[in-house]
């Protein structure tokens, strides 16, 4: 299977009404006869360039185009370019067509005129014959999905070309993707890309740059950075005999208390330090001073065991992983990391 680009380059007022009909259309009307087609497809370049000759007394450039066409084959993937959109296409016939046999009684130009047959060509409603010579019998697969939106630079760049086709293997995972993000409703967004392209980097550096009592300061500078107005390290005999929070983090405008662990582990998180904050937060919940509290657990693990899981949705606790606090951390803002920890 390959993937192609073919621009309708012309005639789009009859090549789209083709299309949405399931038949991708090229130029070259003088040269619409079935054993144009044999020739190519038995790869008689001679033929090919002797019929230029003939007809036109020269053999143009452009030849390349309705070559790189009538060879399609069944199963390859079609991009087609429109404004500021682009259609997916899938070939599902096995030879190339004459233009003739596209043509249906109820045809018609967006414009809404009546098209015609001469048995060979497509004629419009003042007789003149439209230079559309082959089509290609295709399923529409996606249909006029935003450039601006869902395609990467790689494909936008190549959509720009001026020749009506072109092979793009190169392609098949802009393209690819570009159809995810489409069907996904997922627009491409340049924070989300530097964000999920960062995210490892900025974990990978808190595992082997920083130790326990640095990560814990980590915390907080997060905490202050996005707007706590008192953060701070519980004395160690409020600690232990019930329960335990590494840091207490007060938001005055919001009535907030936020009671948190912070854990500077690898690999996987067990429940102990979800029990430790849980029995925190309950043994202060009963001091009525109008704040609402909330407990935390932050790690630079990669993730939690279930039974962590477990008790944390049981009780309302946010468990906050090592991912998960590197995008934190960036959407807060990289100014923050700029301190000595």
């Amino acid at each position: 299977m390959n993937y192609w680009l073919h621009r309708i380059s012309y005639l789009a007022e009859l090549s789209y009404p083709l299309l949405e009909r399931g038949f991708l259309t090229i130029g070259f009307s003088d040269f619409t006869k079935k054993e144009f087609i044999d020739k190519v497809l038995e790869n008689d370049q001679n033929y090919f360039y002797r019929q230029f000759q003939e007809m036109w007394g020269i053999v143009p450039r452009t030849r390349h185009n309705l070559w790189r066409f009538l060879k399609f084959n069944k199963g390859d993937i079609v991009i087609v370019p429109s404004w500021g959109t682009f259609w997916v296409c899938e070939i599902i016939d096995e030879k190339p067509l004459l233009i003739n046999e596209t043509y249906s009684d109820d045809l018609k130009t967006w414009e809404k005129k009546k098209v015609s047959t001469d048995g060979i060509h497509l004629i419009s409603e003042n007789g003149k014959r439209y230079d559309l010579g082959f089509a290609r019998k295709v399923k529409i697969l996606h249909e006029k999905i935003s450039r601006e939106k869902f395609a990467d630079a790689n494909l936008t760049s190549r959509m720009k070309i001026r020749q009506t086709n072109c092979l793009i293997n190169d392609l098949v995972e802009s393209i690819e993707q570009s159809i995810a993000n489409f069907q996904e409703n997922r627009p491409i967004h340049l924070h989300s890309i530097i964000v999920e392209k960062t995210i490892n980097i900025i974990l990978d550096t808190i595992k082997t740059e920083l130790n326990p009592d640095k990560f814990e300061k980590l915390v907080m500078t997060y905490f202050k950075t996005i707007g706590a107005n008192e953060v701070t390290i519980p004395a160690k005999n409020e600690r232990g005999k019930e329960g335990d929070a590494d840091i207490v983090a007060v938001f005055e405008n919001l009535k907030l208390i936020i009671y948190i662990q912070a854990k500077f582990h690898k690999d996987k998180d067990n429940e102990w330090a979800i029990n430790q904050i849980l029995d925190y937060k309950t043994n202060r919940e009963s001091i009525d001073d109008g704040y609402n509290k909330i407990a935390w657990v932050i790690t630079s693990a990669d993730t939690f065991n279930d039974e962590a899981k477990k008790i944390a949705a049981e009780n309302e606790i946010q468990l906050i992983d090592g991912i998960e606090f590197s995008k934190m951390l960036l959407n807060a803002g990289i100014n923050l990391l700029n301190t000595n920890l």
